[in-house]
């Protein structure tokens, strides 16, 4: 049966449909998944899969077991960042303080901090464009 009027079913402004809840949810929580990975990963890519010439360069010339770059704790940390007004756009929408036009923000924003963990996480393991790890060149 048709529906005599097709946008009856549109939430009006602070109501959102149960679906739009859950998903809204799902996002939040996957995006929040993948920014604890890249953290986790920025210091076990580290300490476990490091690069002895990286550590040496690191460390000041001397070689050592255990070489965290400053650059790796300091991009997960960004993107951690990132992650807090995710969070809190998405409550807010989900207590109807938000327009349901926000809920595609939320969306693109979930999308873009997940991306941006995979090419974090690339860096961190310095893979290249052919999924080995890539070499530096040697400068003679």
């Amino acid at each position: 049966m048709d529906k005599p009027y097709p946008g009856l079913d549109t939430p009006l402004f602070g109501e959102t449909r149960r679906r739009d809840k859950i998903v809204n949810i799902t996002f939040v929580v996957v995006t929040a998944i993948f920014v604890l990975e890249t953290i986790l990963m920025a210091v076990v890519s580290s300490v476990f899969f490091h690069d002895r010439e990286k550590c040496k360069r690191i460390n000041g010339g001397r070689d050592a077991k255990f070489c965290v770059s400053g650059v790796d704790i300091v991009m997960s940390f960004v993107i951690m960042l990132l992650l807090i007004p995710q969070i809190l756009v998405a409550w807010w929408y989900r207590k109807g303080e938000l327009e349901p036009k926000f809920r595609k923000l939320i969306y693109y924003n979930a999308v873009v901090t997940v991306l941006l963990c995979f090419v974090a996480n690339f860096y961190f393991f310095q893979l290249g464009l052919n999924g080995t790890p890539a070499t530096p060149t040697q400068s003679q």
